[in-house]
């Protein structure tokens, strides 16, 4: 009878349903490489993550000095990048190799996949002539470098060093871009969150705060959100401001939620190309691209 009863009784706490927009896959045992890969793709990727830990190495001996257990390490990696792509070479073309180092082969691969301009200091390491991207900004800043150097050595030192800080301050952009937007999407959610709340004496604050992150990241939500936020925003403060234990009526608590919803859906599920995202990682959309697709083009092993 007391078994029935507990059984019968309603639940102590009624869990509150969890939206949609909290929810994130995850692929915990999911392998990062799948196995099934081909043999193109995983050498892309491994060509990727080598050559970016070449390029950390040589920036540290760069900035302190040789080191023995740096430059050992840096040996190490490029014997390994020259040995994998050899081997893949002569797998996949037993005749026409004989000629071709590992160096050569890892020359080529990187200029033929645009991985030098992604890397101009391993490129520089590696012996390879600095690349400039034809009607670009970048060819601009070198133009005058290569009138004034007489010397081809010191000519290749000079654009490579201008080529690295550009390169590197694109990638800074990117991140900084990025932060910019999850912090966006941080205060979307918050604002969410709040709306729950009995009390909504500071959600013109969050809303305030809101519009800012919008106008730091970028254009692309600029131009969507900020007249979304401005239609409601002082009808939204005079009501958050009558009594010390404001409560929202429901439609603009509904407006609210679904302006945040927007915003989260656009940051992190607009299911846009990693490239359009934003401009700097075109380079690295590009690579992955390619070399997921198969059809990136075939190393050169002519003389």
């Amino acid at each position: 009878m007391r078994t029935g009863m507990i059984l019968e009784s309603p639940p102590l706490v009624n869990v509150t349903p969890l939206a949609a927009i909290h929810e994130v896959p995850i692929h915990i045992r999911h392998p990062i490489q799948p196995n099934s890969a081909s043999k193109h793709r995983r050498l892309g990727l491994l060509m990727l993550n080598e050559l970016a830990r070449v390029e950390m190495l040589v920036a540290r001996i760069e900035a302190a000095g040789k080191h023995e257990d740096t430059s050992a390490e840096l040996k190490r990696t490029v014997a390994h990048l020259e040995q994998t792509l050899f081997a893949y070479e002569v797998e996949k073309k037993p005749a026409g190799n004989e000629n071709s180092s590992g160096r050569m082969l890892l020359q080529r691969y990187m200029t033929r996949t645009g991985l030098d301009e992604m890397f101009p200091k391993s490129s520089e390491y590696l012996g390879i002539d600095p690349v400039i991207p034809g009607g670009s900004f970048i060819e601009g800043m070198c133009a005058p470098v290569i009138c004034s150097q007489g010397e081809p050595a010191g000519r290749r030192r000079n654009v490579n060093d201008i080529i690295a800080r550009l390169t590197f301050d694109l990638f800074i952009a990117h991140f900084r871009q990025m932060s910019s937007i999850n912090q966006l999407v941080s205060i979307a959610l918050q604002v969410q969150n709040d709306l729950r709340l009995s009390n909504h004496k500071f959600i013109a604050h969050q809303v305030a705060l809101l519009y800012q992150c919008i106008n730091q990241a970028g254009p692309q939500f600029s131009k969507k959100y900020k007249s979304r936020v401005e239609e409601n925003f002082s009808l939204l403060k005079e009501t958050a401001s009558v009594s010390d234990t404001p409560f929202l009526p429901i439609d603009l608590q509904a407006w609210l939620s679904n302006l945040t919803t927007d915003i989260v859906a656009e940051a992190l599920f607009s299911g846009r190309p990693m490239s359009q995202q934003t401009p700097e990682a075109a380079h690295l959309s590009n690579y992955i691209n390619r070399v997921s697709s198969g059809n990136a083009p075939e190393v050169d092993n002519s003389p």
